[in-house]
């Protein structure tokens, strides 16, 4: 197995966008690529990290907010509104509404699979032979015969730092990606810092995913916080020192951050992609499952001012104490999240 040609022939510097901050500047360089671009591409796109990927500073997730979608060729339909918009970096996860996920990617991108990219995880306790054959079950979903990121999932502790060594998980997709069946490597982490900061001293990732947010609170599925430092604090550093490629999840607190009305201390989904987008990273990945999702977060990230640094500070000093309250609500045991009015972008 081995993957295709690269993808973009230009990149755009992401400063001289920010800088600019309009979109028709960049809408030929954001269609760069082997194969004709869509009408209405929007969202820019640029090196992302020390990679050779041209990916959108818009990136589209594969979890939660997909799964809401009951209707496959909705999905499909949403998925490839995506991409006419300009998403190109489409990140979703092995387990994933137990393939579904991936299996709608790649029904909806099989036609262009050599102007996007796909991304997967695997959990760091898989041996060899369970995560091949999920591997192999990711090609088969995406249908492809490569992979263009493959990456260790979820990281909550050291010791899953450690666990990623030993299991022979990590050892195996570095084995991957020497036969070509996978193009980079990168690791997640939704609520530890430290253990994020720690995978990347230890091994040379390409690319890396972190759970950082306005409040500067980690958040995860369980609403769990841990006294261990935000990531913009703890891990960014490292991943910036190490020239990772960087992108920003669960902008939105796992939808906890979004206000609703004038909610106090909480913020706009547009302020919370804008504080994500100014964050000192390639971009963001978001979980959109409507229409209006996609085609609002697209504006936003093609027409987008970044944030002053005194405006991310007031932003975080406003936001801190909402969401660990929120934390603290949504562990209540008669909770329920049934994907109503904060399901916009996960």
């Amino acid at each position: 197995m081995s993957y295709g040609k690269e993808h973009g022939r230009e990149t755009i510097n992401r400063r001289d966008f920010l800088k600019a901050g309009a979109a028709g500047v960049f809408l030929g360089a954001a269609c760069s690529g082997p194969e004709k671009a869509p009408a209405g591409v929007i969202v820019p796109s640029g090196r992302l990290g020390r990679t050779g990927m041209n990916a959108s500073i818009l990136g589209m997730g594969g979890g939660s907010a997909l799964s809401m979608i009951k209707d496959d060729q909705e999905a499909v339909a949403l998925l490839e509104l995506a991409r006419q918009k300009g998403v190109n970096y489409f990140d979703s996860g092995d387990s994933y509404g137990g393939g579904k996920s991936e299996k709608r990617m790649g029904e909806a991108l099989e036609p262009h699979r050599s102007s996007v990219y796909f991304a997967t995880k695997y959990d760091v306790d898989n041996d060899y032979d369970k995560l091949m054959k999920k591997f192999e079950q990711s090609l088969e979903h995406f249908r492809t015969d490569y992979i263009d990121v493959v990456q260790m999932h979820g990281l909550s502790s050291l010791d899953d730092v450690e666990k990623m060594f030993e299991s022979g998980a990590l050892e195996t997709l570095v084995k991957l990606r020497e036969q070509g069946s996978a193009r980079y490597l990168g690791v997640t982490s939704h609520l530890h810092p430290p253990a994020l900061a720690e995978a990347m001293r230890r091994f040379d990732f390409d690319v890396v995913l972190m759970g950082a947010n306005a409040s500067k609170v980690p958040f995860t599925f369980e609403f769990e916080v841990k006294g261990d430092g935000s990531f913009e604090d703890v891990s960014l550093p490292v991943a910036l020192e190490k020239k990772v490629g960087i992108y920003a999840f669960k902008i939105t607190g796992q939808r906890r951050l979004i206000a609703t009305g004038n909610e106090a201390g909480k913020a706009s989904g547009s302020e919370l992609i804008r504080y994500g987008l100014s964050l000192p990273a390639h971009g963001i990945i978001l979980g959109m499952h409507t229409r209006e999702h996609v085609e609002s977060a697209a504006s936003l990230a093609a027409s987008f001012t970044p944030m002053t640094d005194r405006e991310m500070r007031e932003l975080n000093n406003r936001l801190a104490p909402s969401a660990n309250a929120a934390v603290l609500d949504y562990l209540r045991p008669d909770y329920v999240d049934n994907g109503g009015y904060r399901a916009h972008l996960a």
